[in-house]
């Protein structure tokens, strides 16, 4: 067969992959294109939400904080309350007897009322109570002021005033009292709506707080002695009781001993004569009579009760000694409260950069949203 007439056979050539095109592939060009076309629409949206922001930052209400650093209490700031409580002190630690050592124990409750860490704890505590707030809240010129100013003025704690009950919590929150781990100290802060605002009510509260205190370790203290002092008198009653009931034996007992001394007819001391027996028969008539005339002209039941004598002084001391309201200082001011420097809230710079970034950034989503619907529609 002839090699012209030979039929060529056909051949499928496939193309390089790399010059396959896929439909779905993004034109950095034509995406950037698109971008800067709808720059209109980014600095629309940038410059409506930064002015938003910025009316936003100006009329958001502003918060400021007053704060002040406190420590234990020094022993000067409860002197005078640890002097008049020493008063009680030392009438009252020997009833609780000696020590191992001899030395008189000490009353715990009084002990205890003046130690400086308990004091200080107290304080924290009740600086922290909201009843403690609410309180102060219901007395306080400014916080009325601050009432009125939120259109509050008839808000209550009551369970049917539900948004007096949510004001209320929300200025709970702003009386804080924090421990500073690293230097050990507690600061306290109150938060209001102005930095003259903040400041007052730091100082009100911190006063509030420390006369409330006050009274109660005074009430307290007040009420210790009336214990102790009750204790003392019962415990002089019944040795008073034994000192009669004493006396009473005694005078029996002589008359007894002047009885049978009379019919024996001893008239005088027999010598050499035990003191143990039950009548003392040998001390004679004339001496029996004389001590029986004595018995019953006693009018101090302490000669037959010797712990009767130092209880009834206890009880005199005890008379003399009035407690005076002296003011106790519960912590020492390491940090004196004062007007803070700036806000807490709002941050208006941050407000702005955020605005203005929330704006920009939903301006460039809309525009490749626009940009990828109109390539599928192509």
């Amino acid at each position: 067969m002839d090699d012209k007439n030979q039929a060529v056979a056909p051949q499928n050539i496939t193309p390089p992959t790399f010059y396959q095109v896929h439909e779905d592939a993004i034109d950095i060009r034509e995406l950037c294109s698109a971008i800067w076309a709808g720059k209109l629409t980014i600095i629309t949206f940038t410059l409506l939400f930064s002015i938003c922001a910025i009316f936003y930052a100006l009329q958001a209400q502003e918060w400021w904080s007053s704060k002040a650093e406190i420590s234990l209490p020094s022993v000067t700031d409860i002197s005078e309350f640890q002097e008049q409580v020493n008063q009680y002190q030392t009438i009252f630690n020997a009833a609780t007897g000696l020590d191992e050592k001899n030395v008189p124990v000490l009353n715990k409750q009084l002990s205890d009322l003046v130690d400086k860490e308990n004091i200080f704890l107290r304080f924290t505590s009740l600086f922290s109570a909201t009843q403690t707030k609410l309180d102060f809240f219901n007395q306080n010129e400014e916080f009325q002021r601050i009432k009125k100013m939120f259109g509050a003025q008839g808000a209550t704690m009551s369970q049917d005033d539900v948004s007096g009950r949510q004001f209320y919590q929300s200025w709970l929150n702003r009386f804080k009292i924090e421990q500073d781990r690293l230097s050990m100290r507690d600061i306290i802060s109150v938060q209001s709506v102005t930095a003259e605002s903040s400041y007052i009510l730091l100082t009100d509260y911190i006063s509030f707080v420390s006369s409330r205190l006050n009274e109660q370790l005074y009430s307290d203290l007040s009420s210790i002695v009336k214990s102790e002092t009750l204790a003392i008198e019962r415990q002089k009653d019944s040795l008073k009781l034994i000192a009669k009931n004493t006396l009473k034996q005694e005078i029996e007992r002589t008359e007894n001993a002047l009885k049978i001394a009379q019919s024996a007819d001893i008239n005088t001391p027999i010598p050499n004569q035990s003191n143990q027996e039950l009548f003392p028969i040998h001390l004679g008539v004339n001496a029996i009579s004389a001590k029986l005339s004595i018995l019953k002209s006693l009018k101090d039941p302490s000669i037959l009760e010797p712990k009767l004598s130092t209880l009834m002084a206890k009880i005199a001391n005890l008379k003399m000694i009035n407690i005076k309201q002296e003011k106790i200082q519960p912590f020492s001011v390491l940090e004196m409260p004062s007007k803070p420097l700036s806000r807490d809230k709002p941050k208006r710079v941050l407000i702005v950069i955020f605005g203005t970034f929330v704006g920009g950034m939903l301006g460039l989503v809309i525009i490749l949203l626009r940009f990828t619907w109109n390539r599928h529609q192509k």
